[in-house]
């Protein structure tokens, strides 16, 4: 079809065109990490002859579906380990070399992929004129355990080098579908989320975008290499293999390996509130340093930034099994007691009747999301031009249900995805025309921000820079405003706690 055969720098590529777009599934942009590929860096695919296929997604990457189908993480049906696909959507294949934007799926660095239907990039290419990429990367123990203690057989950061060798094909071949090559905007959300933050601060990374977007990100769920060591020693506690039988590993059959990183999710949900299982580990080299310590040293510069947290965002993981963030007044007491109890009081006295659900669910929200959102945002103002927003809109559906504007909320209006499953869910009620107006507000925010480094149309300042002094913050609401330094009390009752490291 017309703009949908296109060649890269490997081969051609035949996709398809829907409703005036056109669009790429299922685009190898590394081989199979499988066979001597397990947990090793990704390798750029091999040039084919003829034109390749790219009609349907690829496979999703390896995951617990029970949880995965619980929480909408899931994408198409089929996984495998053969998984590194990306998924492209533009408005046409020609020279007009567009912004790109990138989307890093988020799911706790356990599930998620990038053919999940509320990531359809079709109406945010069409109504931007941009060019919209959606991704796979490797989770739980396969993208996001550290097993280099045990012997060269490993690389550290699987999952965050899947996400390089994807911003590298895009740089390479983007040019072919009608984007520019020199101005690529990552986005993603809560893991992917964490992702952009990450990325920000891989050397190797830097080079490959020009804007980033952090949609409730966990800036500071990254973790030094003796903190990440408990987590591969008890998965290989639960899957019985002996550190000296390390290499089996590299066979061991992947369902077993994805339910052992599912039942160390679960135990460690419990045992250590507010950390997370899987993600980046600092190693000195890839990932040279604590994204946050690297932003705070000036080593960010050069990369506009918008980041932002929903007002909400605990209300879904209360939902949960496990919830993977506090919920509960026990989880914030151990969340403490492992990482700063003389800060207990302080903060628990910051919101307003503890321990009632409330309270506790705004502590599970600003310990995992929103304090280190601001943390970062602060330091990151002091280099670069950042801007900061808090998603606060409800729709009828989610304000009957009691979870309000909670986390992935605002994913659908980036998008515009509401004939998804969870768009559909939050417009059930009658919602749907005031939600297309917010939709149209907050992409178009996105897509100028992607096209010149600003959120603000060209013609004025709608939305003012953030800084340490000011905290000028967006409010997404029926209404969008401007606040100054909103939970201004809060955000001090937190200055200085520790953290997991």
């Amino acid at each position: 079809m017309i703009g949908s055969i296109v060649t890269t720098v490997k081969g051609h590529l035949q996709g398809t065109m829907e409703n005036d777009i056109c669009v790429w599934r299922g685009v190898r942009y590394a081989k199979a990490p499988i066979d001597g590929l397990r947990f090793r860096s990704p390798e750029p695919v091999d040039k084919w002859s003829g034109v390749m296929d790219a009609v349907d997604f690829g496979p999703i990457p390896p995951q617990p579906m029970d949880r995965a189908v619980r929480t909408g993480m899931a994408g198409n049906e089929k996984m495998d380990e053969d998984c590194l696909f990306l998924n492209i959507w533009s408005p046409r294949a020609d020279d007009k070399k567009r912004p790109v934007m990138v989307w890093i799926p988020g799911g706790a660095y356990i599930t998620g992929a990038g053919s999940i239907d509320m990531y359809n990039g079709h109406l945010l290419a069409k109504n931007g004129d941009v060019v919209v990429v959606s991704i796979n990367y490797r989770l739980g123990a396969l993208g996001y355990l550290d097993f280099t203690e045990y012997g060269e057989i490993f690389e550290t950061n699987l999952g965050l080098r899947d996400q390089v060798a994807s911003l590298k094909w895009v740089k390479e071949n983007i040019e072919a579908f009608g984007g520019d090559p020199d101005n690529v905007t990552i986005f993603g959300e809560s893991a992917g989320g964490n992702a952009v933050t990450t990325l920000l601060t891989v050397p190797s990374a830097r080079v490959l975008f020009k804007q980033a977007i952090a949609e409730s990100p966990a800036p500071t769920s990254v973790y030094g290499k003796g903190f990440a060591r408990q987590f591969s020693e008890r998965f290989l506690e639960i899957l019985g293999i002996g550190k000296n039988e390390i290499h089996r590993l590299k066979t061991h059959p992947v369902q077993e390996i994805v339910a052992a990183s599912y039942q160390l999710l679960r135990e460690n949900s419990q045992a250590m509130p507010g950390s997370l299982s899987f993600g980046p580990v600092v190693d000195g080299d890839f990932l040279p340093d604590y994204p946050l310590d690297s932003v705070r040293s000036g080593k960010a510069k050069g990369i506009s930034l918008l980041i932002g947290t929903n007002k909400d965002e605990a209300t879904l993981f209360d939902q949960m099994d496990p919830p993977l963030i506090p919920t509960n007044a026990a989880m914030i007491h151990k969340m403490f007691e492992n990482t700063d109890p003389e800060a207990k009081a302080r903060i628990t006295n910051a919101y307003i009747n503890y321990p009632e659900k409330k309270a506790v669910l705004g502590i599970g929200r600003d310990a995992t999301f929103h304090i280190p959102s601001v943390w970062y945002a602060e330091a990151y103002s002091r280099f670069e031009k950042t801007w900061m927003y808090r998603f606060d809109y409800k729709t009828a559906a989610m304000r009957i249900s009691k979870l309000g504007a909670t986390h992935g909320m605002e994913i659908p209006f980036a998008f515009q995805t509401f004939d998804s499953a969870f768009g559909k869910r939050i417009t059930s009620y009658g919602s749907r025309s005031a939600a297309l107006k917010v939709s149209h507000r907050m992409q178009e925010h996105w897509v100028n921000f992607a096209k010149y480094g600003n959120p603000n149309p060209p013609e004025g300042e709608i939305w003012p820079k953030y800084d340490e002094t000011n905290h000028y913050t967006m409010i997404f609401d029926k209404k969008d405003y401007i606040e100054k330094d909103p939970d201004r009390m809060i955000r001090l009752a937190w200055e200085g706690v520790g953290i997991y490291k």
